[in-house]
């Protein structure tokens, strides 16, 4: 669940796009949810928001009842059609984004973070987190006359399921001149032609992004009722 924002750095300057990292956009189910996270809203967050102590409470309420680990992702539209009906229903700039894989990202992803791999030193969930949760149900994408496509992502996963995006390093025109890709309207590339390529590139330590696995996913969002 995404609030988009003005990129506030690099080249992207002031640009808006429909990256579903919170490192770009403002993620509106994360663990700041959960009573019991350390994560809290500074007074800005929680005036863009229209948040008040009464309203963060129920939240509070809602999202433990439901949920036992950080939460960034919903584990079905019909629970994240539920959060925002109960809490930001009047809310059109929030909006309710998909992320698919490919099965090539999604095979990656469940084994880079499986359980008993790597726990000390990355991988301290031991891959109990939504996006993995999610992704190992290996639901497949259906055509959806209440999805638009978006564009793809090339989204880097750390070990609690948050994830950052490419625009996090300031590389758009890296990527566009060396993949020969195009950038759409909502700031995310049409269908990439050389996948293996562009995921070696983003893996590489020598690229200097974060030391972390990079996929490539494909962004949808949840038309409006109304639409």
């Amino acid at each position: 669940m995404i609030k988009r924002k003005p990129i506030d750095f690099g080249a992207d300057k002031k640009k808006v796009v429909g990256t579903c990292s919170p490192c770009i956009n403002f993620s509106i189910f994360n663990n700041w949810c959960l009573s019991w996270m350390s994560d809290k809203l500074d007074n800005y967050e929680k005036k863009e928001l229209e948040l008040t102590e009464e309203k963060i409470h129920e939240i509070h309420k809602w999202t433990d009842s439901r949920f036992n680990n950080g939460s960034n992702v919903f584990p079905d539209l019909r629970t994240a059609q539920g959060f925002k009906d109960n809490f930001f229903k009047s809310r059109n700039d929030i909006e309710i984004f998909g992320l698919y894989f490919p099965e090539t990202d999604t095979d990656w992803l469940l084994e880079e973070f499986a359980e008993g791999k790597n726990t000390k030193e990355f991988n301290y969930n031991n891959g109990d987190f939504g996006l993995r949760n999610n992704l190992s149900k290996r639901t497949e994408e259906r055509d959806d006359i209440n999805e638009e496509f978006l564009g793809y992502d090339f989204i880097g996963v750390e070990c609690d399921g948050s994830f950052h995006s490419f625009y996090c390093h300031d590389i758009t025109k890296t990527l566009i001149d060396k993949f020969t890709l195009t950038l759409n309207a909502n700031g995310l590339f049409d269908k990439p032609e050389r996948p293996n390529e562009i995921r070696e590139y983003l893996n590489d330590p020598e690229t200097g992004l974060e030391p972390v696995p990079w996929y490539i996913v494909k962004v949808k969002r949840q038309k409006d009722a109304s639409s």
